[in-house]
């Protein structure tokens, strides 16, 4: 795969891990720049700003996104191993990956962005994406397992 640096970067996107990061779990966002100003405030999700940039900056800006997604998955995968969370798994952990997963599937889908893409970076997308929906589905499995116990009582 092309390195992201070689391919062109968006004009008016930045992939951007919050500020007050401390723990490196934190999702990063999409954030916009609004005209000529240098300030990047308007958050967005992936396929947001890919509508809003030229199609020679979208592999770049889903490479990314998709090495951003193994990263988090990884260190999902880390903080249940090494603190499984009780009876609830971490859903704290579970959701984000899996929100953020679905920006990036949604960018794959067949549709607007994929013919655009080189077929392996598709490929990789989808891998990383399973990877990730996999990891999200073990941090919420207790969490599950909870809601269907409160709904049978309920019942």
């Amino acid at each position: 795969m092309t390195a992201v640096t070689d391919l062109p970067q968006p004009a008016r996107h930045v992939l951007a891990v919050p500020e007050d990061c401390e723990c490196g779990m934190c999702t990063p966002s999409w954030a916009r720049r609004r005209g000529k100003q240098k300030r990047y405030s308007e958050p967005v999700s992936l396929a947001e700003a890919l509508d809003r940039e030229q199609a020679a900056a979208w592999p770049a800006m889903v490479a990314q996104h998709a090495a951003c997604l193994l990263a988090l998955t990884v260190a999902a995968a880390r903080a249940v191993t090494d603190d499984p969370g009780g009876e609830l798994g971490a859903p704290e952990v579970g959701l984000p990956v899996l929100m953020f997963a679905g920006e990036l599937a949604t960018a794959v889908q067949p549709g607007n962005y994929r013919d655009q893409l080189p077929a392996s970076l598709v490929a990789a997308c989808e891998q990383a994406v399973t990877t990730a929906t996999v990891t999200a589905a073990g941090c919420l499995a207790g969490l599950v397992d909870a809601v269907q116990a409160l709904s049978a009582l309920a019942s």
